[in-house]
C-alpha cells in the first residue's frame, strides 16, 4: 500500500503534543508528524536519537526472540526456553500492539501490600505508538532476547516545574498502557499489511492482533508423543493452522518490577549520573497459549487444531482460525465432530506428565461465568485475552501490575 503523507507545520504539531498532554522535550516518537491517507489513522514515527545522554531513560519495546524467530518444537532446552508440550511450533508474521503514557512516578514501594500505588508521576513520554513485535528492530533486547525499538527518551522530570534532572540516587516506578487502536497512532514499524490490519483493529476495539501459522512436528521430537486417550487419532488435525487472533483488552501495566535490581522483586527504574539507562516494554507472546491462569504455565495448541479435525482419515495440510473460532468452553473443549481431547505430551519426559483425563483450561481462581465480562470468563476468547491482560513486563521479567480497563474478572 502507498501511503501519501500530510506534513504538518512544526509549529502545529508542537500545538498537538502539548494539547494531548505531551512535552516538546521528549526525544522520540512525536517528531515527524503526517498522516496516512486513511484520515490521519497512523502518523509518521521519528524515533529517538541514537546518541546516548547521561541520566536519562531510553525507553524501547520488545517481544523477545519468541516475537522474531518464533516458538519452535523440539523444544530448545539448552536455553529451558518454553514450548508446545503437545508438539506444535508457532511462529508470528504480526503480532501488533498499541502502547501509549510510558510514565515514570515517584516512590515504587509506598504501599508493600497493593503494588498498585505509588507517587507522583514525574515524567511521561506520550504516544501512542503502533509497534509490530514480530519485526524486531535495530536494537538488540535486553539478555540478547530477541531484537527491540526505541520509542522515546525522558531526559528529565518533564511533568515538574522547570524539567529537573532525575535523581540518580532515587528510585522511580514505571509503568505504560496498552490502548485501543485509534486515529493518531505513530507507526513504529508497520509493513502494508500491518497497517491494513491495524485498520481493521481500530474498527473493533482491538489492543493487540497476533497472525502467523503453528505447524505440527511433534514427530521430530523424542521420546514420541503419548496421550491420556490411546484410541483417540490425533491424525484427523489439519499439519498446519494459520491464525489471525484480534484481542481487545486495554490495560494499565503500572509499577513495573525490574530484574535489573536488587534484591529480586524490587520495583522501578534508577538513572545513572554518567550513562543512560534503557527501560524495556516486554510483551510475552506465550501468554494466550498458557493451559492455567498462572505464569509461566504450558502452552497448548491441540485444542485450536481440533476446531478443524476432519471426520476420519487425515486432516488437511493446512487450515486457518480467527476470533470467531474461539467461543467455546475452555474448561471442556471439544473437537469438531464434538469429542472431548485427551491430554497430548510430545518430546521430553516431564516429571508431572499428565497421565489421564481430558484437556480442560484451568482459571485458576479468576470467576467463570457464562454471561461474561465482570461476571467471569465464558469462553476461550475470554481466556485468552486475560491471559494477554498479564502479559506486559519490564526489562524481560519483571511483573507490572494491570489494571484493567474492560469489563472482566478481577
Amino acid at each position: 500500500m502507498t501511503r501519501t503523507l500530510l506534513r504538518l507545520s512544526a509549529t502545529l504539531f508542537a500545538a498537538a503534543l502539548l494539547a494531548c498532554g505531551g512535552t516538546p522535550t521528549m526525544d522520540g516518537g512525536t517528531g515527524g508528524g503526517g498522516g496516512s491517507g486513511d484520515g490521519g489513522l497512523l502518523l509518521t514515527f521519528e524515533p529517538p536519537s541514537t546518541t546516548a545522554v547521561n541520566n536519562s531513560l531510553l525507553i524501547t519495546i520488545s517481544g523477545e526472540s519468541f516475537a522474531t524467530e518464533g516458538i519452535g518444537f523440539p523444544p530448545a532446552s539448552a536455553r529451558g526456553a518454553p514450548y508446545f508440550l503437545d508438539g506444535w511450533e508457532v511462529r508470528f508474521t504480526h503480532a501488533v500492539v498499541v502502547v501509549d503514557r510510558l510514565t515514570v512516578s515517584e516512590n515504587p514501594d509506598l504501599n508493600p501490600n497493593d503494588p498498585s500505588q505509588t507517587g507522583e508521576a514525574v515524567a511521561r513520554a506520550e504516544g501512542p505508538w503502533a509497534v509490530d513485535l514480530a519485526k524486531g528492530g535495530p536494537l538488540v533486547a535486553k539478555e540478547l532476547n530477541g531484537q527491540a525499538v526505541a520509542l522515546a527518551r525522558l531526559t528529565g522530570q518533564n511533568l515538574k516545574a522547570g524539567t529537573p534532572s532525575f535523581a540518580p540516587t532515587a528510585k522511580y516506578a514505571f509503568g505504560y498502557q496498552l490502548i485501543a487502536a485509534r486515529a493518531g497512532v505513530y507507526d513504529v514499524n508497520l509493513d502494508a499489511e500491518g497497517e491494513a490490519a491495524y485498520r481493521e483493529m481500530a474498527s473493533n476495539g482491538w489492543t493487540v492482533w497476533l497472525s502467523g501459522t503453528a505447524t505440527w512436528k511433534g514427530d521430530l521430537g523424542a521420546p514420541a508423543c503419548r496421550s491420556t486417550g490411546a484410541s483417540y487419532d490425533f491424525a484427523r488435525f489439519p499439519k498446519a493452522v494459520a491464525f489471525s487472533f484480534g484481542f481487545r483488552a486495554p490495560v494499565d501495566f503500572k509499577n513495573c518490577e525490574n530484574p535489573e535490581l536488587s534484591p529480586a522483586g524490587s520495583r522501578g527504574l534508577q538513572t545513572q549520573a554518567l550513562a543512560q539507562t534503557t527501560a524495556q516494554v516486554t510483551f510475552h507472546l506465550d501468554h494466550p497459549f498458557w493451559e492455567a491462569l498462572e505464569e509461566d504455565a504450558p502452552l497448548r495448541w491441540d485444542v485450536l487444531a481440533a476446531r478443524r479435525a476432519v471426520d476420519a482419515g487425515v486432516g488437511p495440510s493446512t487450515a486457518s482460525l480467527d476470533l470467531t473460532d474461539l467461543a467455546f468452553d475452555f474448561q471442556a473443549p471439544k473437537d469438531a465432530q464434538g469429542a472431548a481431547l485427551p491430554w497430548r505430551t510430545c518430546g521430553p519426559t516431564l516429571a508431572n506428565e499428565r497421565s489421564t483425563g481430558t484437556v480442560a483450561y484451568d482459571p485458576v481462581n479468576v470467576p467463570v461465568n457464562p454471561s461474561g465480562g465482570a461476571a467471569g470468563l465464558k469462553s476461550l476468547s475470554d481466556y485468552m485475552t486475560y491471559n494477554l491482560s498479564t502479559f506486559g513486563h519490564l526489562n524481560n521479567d519483571g511483573l507490572c501490575f494491570p489494571a484493567r480497563s474492560y469489563p472482566s474478572p478481577p
